[in-house]
């Protein structure tokens, strides 16, 4: 068995030239699509996801790797994890993806972290890391504490870390960014080469970006542990709101070091 990452604008044109060269239509629930051929089956999942299973996998692998389109220029996006956790940071990155390494991207199989388990994270972001050139920002809920104190909102936030992230890209911009939407609009209009887009993670860039800022907020949440000799929730579960609450109450101090205060 073999997976691969199919770029989703390439989905239907990888599956017309799968079968113009044999590959027979077949049903198979919750794909997208799905062929057949001589010991060989494909199935292609919502998350752009391509499960290669039968014999000579490897082999399909690669003929499949030959059929995808590389972009001829650099292209970039970005993503964040924390956003949606009462404890430890929010953590924004953007990746760029250089034409050279897109098929190597792909044989890694990134898609929206929110759909991966810790350990599989942890694994595949290193790998894509050493593939791309990634900038973050780490926003530790004390400072996140004191900005949202400032400008009273989440998404303000967020733009100006963004930004000051896209600023690095704008002596050579990439071809294209495309950043998961998280509101309304888009606060980036002054870079033309920057696009919000909701479902971002069906990109490829933003998926790298979203695998690398939720390992980035993993290794935080294990550093602040280590530091204040606690176990860290995730999520913003009411379990998770009511250990807040009680650290909040007992050293509001410490919470300010732990706790995103306004999620509370």
């Amino acid at each position: 068995m073999e997976t691969l990452r199919i770029p989703c604008e390439e989905v239907e044109r990888l599956r017309n030239k799968l079968i113009a060269s044999g590959l027979r239509p077949r049903t198979v629930d919750h794909t997208l699509w799905s062929l057949e051929g001589e010991e060989v089956y494909l199935n292609l999942y919502t998350s752009c996801i391509l499960l290669i299973q039968g014999k000579k996998t490897k082999e399909w692998k690669k003929k499949i790797l030959s059929l995808l389109s590389v972009p001829k220029e650099p292209i970039g996006g970005c993503d964040e994890s924390g956003k949606g956790d009462i404890f430890g940071p929010l953590v924004l990155c953007c990746v760029v993806i250089r034409p050279e390494n897109f098929l190597r991207i792909l044989e890694l199989t990134p898609k929206d972290s929110k759909k991966m388990k810790d350990k599989e994270v942890e694994e595949k972001a290193p790998l894509l890391k050493k593939l791309v050139v990634v900038k973050c920002i780490k926003l530790l809920p004390e400072r996140f504490n004191q900005l949202y104190e400032e400008v009273g909102s989440v998404n303000k936030i967020m733009d100006e870390a963004y930004l000051r992230i896209l600023k690095e890209f704008e002596s050579t911009p990439p071809k294209r960014v495309i950043v998961d939407a998280y509101r309304e609009g888009n606060p980036f209009s002054g870079y033309g080469w920057v696009k919000m887009e909701k479902k971002g993670e069906r990109d490829v860039a933003v998926s790298c970006a979203s695998i690398i800022a939720r390992w980035k907020f993993l290794k935080a949440l294990r550093e602040l542990e280590e530091t204040y000799g606690l176990e860290i929730p995730k999520g913003a579960s009411e379990e998770v709101k009511a250990k807040a609450r009680e650290i909040l109450q007992k050293d509001p101090t410490l919470a300010r070091k732990l706790i995103k205060i306004s999620y509370l």
